[in-house]
């Protein structure tokens, strides 16, 4: 009998046996029938569901899918990496659809009644030119000049009103900020170029420039910068993850954990924070008259996030109750900390960058 090679990877297969040792590929002459082709999708989505089910079940537990993780059952569950990134994504989108919808009219309900006072300053310019040709033309009628006089009182001239473009300068040695008021004609804030603004109003320096480019652009294109600052923050928060495991690393140096364990404790945390939330803020959206909007998912949310925060490190780190509580608030003030400094910097390089 001549020697049988598996299709997908040609390895030997044995004499008798359907499936190949090496890939684990069933033996086939290459035909598959109909009903084996319906038969592998089911299986395929059976064996997915079922793992994002066991996956979401041992996340509601605190600390579970992480010791898990550590205990070898790796192949049972979603990879933390994908699970913090498939959370993350979800939040944001939900985030993204009740919150920064609204942010998003408002800014750019703001940049049209700029652009509408812009255009506006443009008709009270044409109607000025209008009105010095019909009094030269018409000087010896009185009555003209009385009723222009009266048709400007009736009209509001945005010309008098002026934008406050704030940007920061390093004044003084010490290496603060203070910041500038440019104030900047609406008309001007509109119509000049993006990049000749800067120079129309004597702002010299290359910092100080992009800033009021950009800040300018902002203004112009407001809702258009949502939409860009929220993709921004889902690197923000996964930037964070390296910093607080090192955190973490630090209060618990004398466990002997490995750095990528607090790295899973962390993606496993914050995983368990967008899925809670993002059901309490759709709850809130479709109820309510329950949950008052935010004013009490987003409580609710906290509060449950940090009762999981608190359960998760005693289980996983295995430390009594008043040790764990005094790294509790270690890590809750630090992480305020560092979610602070990673949001300004993420702000500010968004702006920038825009």
């Amino acid at each position: 009998m001549s020697q049988r090679y598996c299709p997908n990877c040609y390895y030997p297969l044995p004499e008798h046996g359907e499936y190949c040792s090496h890939c684990s590929q069933k033996y086939t002459d290459g035909k598959v029938t109909f009903w084996q082709l319906i038969g592998d999708f089911f299986e395929s989505i059976l064996n997915i569901d079922s793992k994002i089910f066991k996956t979401l079940g041992a996340l509601f537990i605190p600390g579970k899918l992480t010791e898990a993780y550590f205990r070898g059952q790796q192949k049972r569950y979603v990879p933390p990496t994908r699970l913090f990134f498939v959370m993350a994504v979800i939040h944001f989108a939900v985030l993204g659809y009740l919150a920064f919808g609204q942010l998003e009219d408002q800014m750019d309900d703001m940049a049209n009644e700029t652009r509408y006072e812009a255009f506006y300053s443009d008709f009270r310019t044409d109607l000025d030119t209008v009105r010095a040709n019909l009094e030269a033309q018409y000087a010896q009628v009185p009555q003209l000049k009385e009723a222009l006089d009266t048709l400007e009182a009736k009209l509001e001239d945005p010309r008098k009103d002026s934008f406050n473009l704030v940007y920061f300068t390093n004044s003084n040695k010490f290496g603060t900020f203070e910041s500038v008021n440019l104030p900047v004609s609406k008309q001007d804030l509109i119509e000049v170029p993006l990049d000749s603004l800067p120079g129309a109003y004597g702002v010299e320096g290359f910092w100080h420039q992009l800033q009021v480019r950009q800040i300018a652009k902002l203004n112009r294109e407001g809702g258009d910068f949502t939409r860009f600052a929220l993709g921004k923050l889902i690197w923000m928060v996964a930037l964070m993850m390296p910093a607080l495991a090192l955190i973490l690393k630090l209060l618990y140096i004398r466990r002997g954990h490995y750095y990528v364990e607090h790295l899973v404790f962390s993606f496993h945390y914050h995983a368990f924070a967008f899925l809670l939330v993002s059901l309490l803020l759709m709850l809130a959206y479709w109820f309510p008259g329950y949950f008052e909007s935010g004013e009490v998912a987003i409580p609710l949310g906290m509060l449950g996030i940090m009762l999981y925060l608190y359960k998760a490190m005693r289980r996983f780190y295995r430390q009594g109750r008043i040790k764990t509580f005094t790294k509790f608030c270690i890590i809750n003030f630090a992480y305020l900390t560092l979610f602070t400094f990673f949001l300004i910097l993420t702000a500010v390089l968004t702006t920038l960058t825009f």
